[in-house]
């Protein structure tokens, strides 16, 4: 599977035109994305994350965090990847319940 990065998000490609230079993506996009757009491409959702946010759900905190300690998911815990935006830190992904990320 692969992922690409643009400056708004993380994206799961779906198919790529090489004829026409751009990727089809997975998630709600309606237009594809031209090449010139993407930053980063990688084999995992982790690798294109700047940061990681542990939640803590009982006490209410948030941490940063990087690398991830986390394996798998902790009950007390939700576990996202973000990345930074001209908008700020935005999550892109959570922990499922095996350890993977998933895109939100």
């Amino acid at each position: 599977m692969k992922y690409i990065r643009t400056k708004d998000g993380v994206y799961e490609i779906n198919r790529y035109y090489e004829s026409r230079d751009y990727y089809w993506v997975k998630q709600d996009c309606e237009q594809p994305i031209d090449s010139d757009e993407i930053l980063e491409q990688a084999d995992t959702i982790e690798e294109l994350c700047d940061e990681f946010v542990a939640y803590h759900k009982t006490l209410k905190l948030t941490y940063c965090i990087r690398p991830t300690p986390f394996k798998k998911q902790d009950e007390n815990f939700n576990i996202y990847g973000a990345i930074w935006t001209n908008k700020g830190l935005i999550y892109v992904a959570k922990m499922n319940e095996q350890g993977e990320l998933e895109l939100l």
